[in-house]
């Protein structure tokens, strides 16, 4: 009887676990709640300006789990999104046209209003976690701003990332796609 039990719980448990294919689309779903649909091999993202932290923490656990070949940021990348490409360094490449936005986290408290909305009260600034690399250059360049950007330009940011190449070509539509919010 025990044996029987045990050979269905692992059957069960098989039935469970995400295939391949589970496990691909969620990580398309992680990247699109974060960036926008993006179908191909290759990710373009050409602008971004950041958002809640969460759904780019969780794009980039996607990206590194595989459900991306690479990630080209050929633009703007500010906030959350330079946090996103931190994470997934290994995955991502930067372009000439690069440009990485650095500034406080906001933290916010959430208090109940009229009608069951929410709405969000901030309490709080502090440093965003990034990396060693990245931390020094934002302290050696004046720390994370209250206000605005701390500006990384392409040069600065290809001595941190990987640099790439863009193909701007046809051809190479169906392995890549842009991302522009």
């Amino acid at each position: 009887m025990n044996r029987i039990l045990m050979v269905a719980a692992l059957a069960l448990a098989g039935f469970l676990v995400p295939t391949s294919s589970q496990a691909q689309t969620s990580g398309f779903n992680a990247f699109a709640a974060a960036f926008g649909p993006c179908a191909g091999e290759v990710c373009v993202i050409e602008y971004d300006p950041g958002g809640e932290i969460n759904r780019y923490l969780a794009a980039a656990d996607a990206v590194r789990a595989g459900a991306l070949r690479q990630v080209v940021i050929d633009g703007p990348c500010l906030s959350a999104c330079a946090i996103f490409a931190d994470v997934a360094r290994e995955r991502v490449c930067v372009t000439e046209r690069a440009r990485f936005g650095f500034h406080k986290a906001r933290l916010y408290a959430v208090e109940p209003a009229r009608g069951g909305r929410a709405t969000y009260r901030e309490v709080a600034r502090e440093d965003p976690a990034h990396s060693r690399d990245i931390s020094s250059w934002v302290y050696r360049n004046g720390g994370f701003p209250d206000e605005g950007y701390l500006m990384m330009d392409a040069r600065q940011a290809a001595q941190i990332w990987e640099s790439c190449a863009l193909e701007r070509t046809r051809a190479a539509a169906p392995r890549q796609q842009r991302v522009h919010r």
